[in-house]
């Protein structure tokens, strides 16, 4: 589409703004300082100290180690990984949890994102930066920055801050802040390649890069260009996701399940009062296989588990992603107190989905089959939104599969000038930033309701012999062919609805725009030091635009209904909001080089929002640097943090969705009600008869923004200490406890846990969100269960990060590199609403929050020698709970809440190994090989009744299995 940013343009903006930067200014590092010095590492005696701004902070300082537990990636680890995305890069980060967004999420992906989720607080509450600087790429799937518009060979180093950081960055750094510093001081050509598969062979990846960089005594400049493949992975191709697993009943009740919409067709009737297995009528038909359907003797009862249709083979595993980024960087030394600096990057994705054939449901997309088609053996109507006829569902095979062929086009501008102001060593930056993504997706695999309805209507056969639709000649509906949905599967009918498909176009667009000046320096010299500070004012303004095409377009509030299936219907959306923002930081030293105070320091930041949309806040943080001999440092911080609503979350388009939902009506009784009568709320129109039941796996979802959504406000404090023994040279360990606190949390709620929260508490923030049909045949059924976004309670979580580094050089068999990062969450405690039951998710895996695993670590064994290197590394996940897995209906507790008569499941601690070997020629060539998920572990079952996708947990566990790649390097 035209507002697409293509590659050629997005080449043609690099390369353009990098020649005009190198030209007439360039590019200095904006928040960290030399290569040689960071976060956890330790200068060796003879370097140079540098001045550099550690992330969390904006005081430059020749400290390597602060107040703010930072986790480092560096390039050499990221180089020896083999990580062909930033997205994978992130996932191994013990400290990450939850239900994150990347490309194994078919069913709800599509668009190969992937975001980072610190401490499992959703990755809206993780700030993302690069160079120290908001980027703004805020994607459609997870509404947060997806980093895998990052590329990838231009990443130095990552930075990750393990604590909130409101007062330095302002919103969204609940959680943490992720910083992808990027590389500088290049010089020559660099090219690699690397290619793999899995030993199953599929999912076949590679990439290919491409920098080239050179320098002056006045300035430098970097370019290149990196494109990436990965093949897509079908969910029918592992033991594990090939068939719909259910649980119910226990371990012992897995069943091979699936949807209810067959290709047969599921008719909600029986004139012949056909008895089912227990003997009494059943109350739905199917048409028996290769019977005409013309007759009524041609169907059958429909059996549950039997002729549940299998979907899984036609999922994926792994979307298929095709990636190309273009960047540039420069700098440029107008004098010897200014220097000007630009990095711009391009990046287009081009991914999607694939999901099985619709499901039809003739209630819920508002089409009716009429008794008078000469189709219909039934003689009755089905079908219709007021729910007045009974039920036709079927699987539309004919019209193939859903699915969506999407691109993300992303264009990122940073640039600026900067220089010292001639009053001390004080420094100053003026910077300015665009951002642009581009999503645009055409869906395809659905019908046009209108020529449906028609088809599907009355009908009658001409002189001719012809079928025709309507009831005579002189009603006759010109270019119309009757559709038999009843047996739909001959080479004319197949034609005949193929000629009514129709596919459906969406487009999102967002924009940021940024400026800022802020200044750093040397306020006085106090006996301990000097008292630096650094202060700053800033602009910022958010665009979003989300458009459908208008056959889509659906009226509200509930959106049940427009011109395709109601599964597409949503509407545009237009939202935008600018801050102002100031903000200033102290540093405060106030003992150094006394008998147990070798340092003693604090740091003091604040900073004032305000916001178009929601007012204003002030914010602010204290932390304490207290090293008590040179070895030890102590640690603590406190930190008010914060979170405005993002766009999508107050504009967002309305999104049908299909929800994997455990009703707890099923089988309601009068007894029931009367023991707990909140279930009258949560049931209403349901028969007192036990006799109802929810007949699908899924229901018909209703995603919502809301205008009316506050910033939620919470504080994390951390403590924790490190130490660098002396008498043990290259040893390093790191212990550090977090608490957060957050308040009036933004919940996307899921269906389950709000009609639990219902039958638990009878409120109506929950009750009031389902709907469903209160009389008819369809008596009981959910219509449309809304999932608001909504300022929901509070969440407290804390618990333990712990990281212990060896480095061992020079050995006569080499030199050895040893590092273990653990977190440990002690709690995750959710208030959902007053009155309501407390949650705690930490050691469970659960639907509205996704994984929280008690331990998650990360390891590396490191070797090198003579140009040879290995580096083993190894993931840890601990053992989960899935409370309630095989519920069917549910047992009210009054003290616990929502119970369930079934045994929880317990899921296993889960070990990923990976494998890297590489030579480094004295050419400068680097040939590597390795192998991921060594062992070829095989996710854990979740079941289908549980996940949205592959009975399993693809945010967290690796779905494809043991993959090996190669690959090459080479500098000139």
């Amino acid at each position: 589409m035209s507002s697409n940013l293509s590659i050629r343009q997005a080449v043609g903006l690099a390369v353009g703004t990098a020649g005009a930067a190198a030209a007439s200014f360039g590019f200095a590092p904006v928040a960290q300082g030399a290569d040689a010095t960071g976060p956890n590492v330790t200068p060796t005696p003879d370097a140079t100290l540098e001045e550099v701004v550690v992330t969390g902070s904006r005081i430059r300082r020749v400290d390597a180690e602060t107040a703010s537990p930072v986790f480092v990636l560096d390039q050499q680890a990221i180089q020896e990984s083999g990580i062909a995305s930033v997205g994978d890069l992130m996932a191994r980060i013990p400290s990450i949890a939850g239900n994150a967004t990347n490309p194994a999420v078919n069913n709800g992906g599509g668009f190969g994102e992937s975001c980072t989720e610190l401490r499992g607080l959703d990755c809206k509450r993780t700030l993302v930066l690069v160079d120290g600087r908001r980027i703004g790429l805020v994607g459609t799937t997870s509404d947060a920055t997806d980093v895998n518009q990052i590329p990838l060979p231009l990443i130095e180093r990552v930075e990750v801050l393990k604590e909130g950081a409101g007062a330095i960055y302002g919103s969204d750094a609940i959680g943490g802040v992720v910083n992808f510093i990027t590389r500088k001081d290049t010089d020559g050509v660099e090219i690699s390649a690397d290619y793999g598969r899995t030993t199953k062979n599929d999912g076949a990846h590679h990439d290919v890069s491409v920098v080239f960089g050179t320098s002056t005594d006045k300035w430098n400049f970097m370019m290149g260009g990196d494109i990436q493949k990965q093949d897509g992975v079908s969910a029918g191709s592992r033991n594990f996701s090939k068939y719909a697993l259910y649980l119910y009943g226990g371990t012992a009740g897995v069943t091979k399940g699936g949807s209810s919409r067959v290709p047969t067709g599921r008719i909600f009737t029986n004139p012949l009062g056909l008895l089912g297995a227990n003997g009494k009528p059943c109350s739905s038909l199917t048409r028996i296989a290769g019977a005409a359907g013309s007759a009524l003797t041609d169907y059958r009862c429909f059996n549950v588990p039997g002729d549940l249709y299998n979907y899984q083979p036609l999922n994926l595993i792994l979307t298929p992603t095709e990636r190309t980024s273009v960047f540039s960087k420069s700098n440029y030394k107008i004098n010897d107190d200014v220097e000007a600096y630009a990095l711009v990057t391009g990046t287009h994705t081009h991914s999607g989905y694939q999901i099985a054939p619709l499901p039809f449901d003739s209630v819920a997309d508002n089409v009716i089959l009429s008794k008078n088609s000469i189709y219909n053996p039934f003689g009755i109507d089905f079908g219709g939104a007021s729910g007045a006829n009974p039920n036709f569902t079927e699987r539309l095979s004919s019209l193939g599969n859903r699915q969506s062929d999407t691109s993300s086009d992303s264009a990122v501008f940073n640039g600026g000038a900067k220089g010292k102001l001639g009053l001390g060593n004080w420094d100053w930056d003026l910077n300015l930033t665009y951002s642009r993504l581009d999503q645009h997706a055409v869906v395809t695999g659905y019908f046009l309701n209108s020529l449906l309805n028609n088809a599907l209507g009355p009908s009658f056969i001409d002189s001719s012999g012809t079928p025709q639709c309507g009831t005579s000649v002189a009603t006759e509906i010109p270019g119309c062919i009757p559709v038999n949905f009843f047996n739909p599967t001959t080479a004319s009918q197949v034609a005949a609805l193929k000629a009514i498909s129709a596919n459906y176009n969406t487009e999102n667009v967002y924009t940021y725009k940024a400026a800022e000046l802020d200044f750093n320096g040397k306020i006085i010299d106090l006996p301990a030091g000097a008292l630096q500070g650094a202060a700053g004012a800033s602009y910022d303004d958010r665009h979003q635009v989300a458009t459908a095409d208008a056959i889509v377009q659906a009226t509200p509030p509930l959106y049940l209904n427009c011109q395709l299936s109601q599964e597409t219907c949503t509407g545009d959306t237009i939202g935008a909001y600018n801050s102002r923002q100031v903000f200033g930081e102290l540093f405060v030293p106030i003992l150094k080089d006394l008998p147990g105070a070798r340092a003693l320091n604090v740091d003091a930041g604040l900073r004032y929002s305000d916001y178009s949309l929601f007012g204003s806040a002030t914010k602010g943080d204290l932390k304490l640097e207290y090293r008590p001999v040179k070895d030890l440092l102590v640690r603590g911080t406190f930190s008010q943090v914060f979170r405005v609503p993002t766009i999508n979350d107050i504009a967002g388009p309305p999104t049908n969705t299909s929800v994997t939902f455990n009703d707890p009506c099923n089988g309601l009784v009068a007894a029931d009600v009367a023991a707990n009568p909140n279930l009258a709320k949560a049931c209403q129109g349901v028969p007192l008869t036990g006799a109802f039941k929810e007949p699908n796996g899924q229901i018909t979802g209703l995603n919502e923004s809301s205008p009316n959504l506050k910033p939620e406000s919470g504080h994390v404090a951390t403590m924790g200490f490190v130490y660098d023994p002396d008498f043990v040279p290259g040893l390093s360990f790191e212990a550090d406890y977090w608490k957060y606190h957050i308040d009036g949390l933004i919940t996307l709620l899921d269906s389950n846990y709000s009609v639990q929260q219902c039958v638990a508490t009878g409120s109506p923030t929950f009750c009031n969100l389902i709907h469903r049909f209160t009389s008819g045949p369809n008596a009981g059924l959910i219509q449309v269960f809304e999932n608001p976004e909504f300022n929901l309670g509070s969440l407290d979580t804390n618990g333990v990060d712990v990281t212990l580094k060896y480095q061992l050089k020079a050995t006569p068999i080499g030199s050895f590199n040893f590092s273990i990062d653990w977190t440990h969450t002690l709690t995750y405690l959710n208030d959902p609403a007053p009155g309501a039951a407390l949650q705690e998710i930490a050691g469970s895996y659960n639907r509205q929050f996704g994984n929280y695993a008690k331990d998650r670590g990360f390891g590396q064994i490191g070797w090198a020698m003579a140009g040879a290197d290995a580096l083993i590394t190894v993931r840890y996940i601990a053992p989960i709970t899935l409370f309630d897995p095989s519920v069917t209906g549910v047992t009210i507790n009054p003290t616990t809440g929502v119970s369930s008569p079934y045994p929880d499941l317990k899921i296993p601690s889960y070990i990923y190994i990976d494998l890297t070997l590489g030579y480094t020629f004295p050419t400068k060539t680097r040939l590597q090989a390795g192998i991921r998920n060594l062992t070829d572990k095989q996710p854990p079952l979740l079941y289908q009744n549980n996940v949205t996708n592959a009975n399993t947990d693809v945010q967290t566990y690796d779905t494809i299995g043991r993959q090996w790649f190669a690959g090459f390097s080479q500098k000139f």
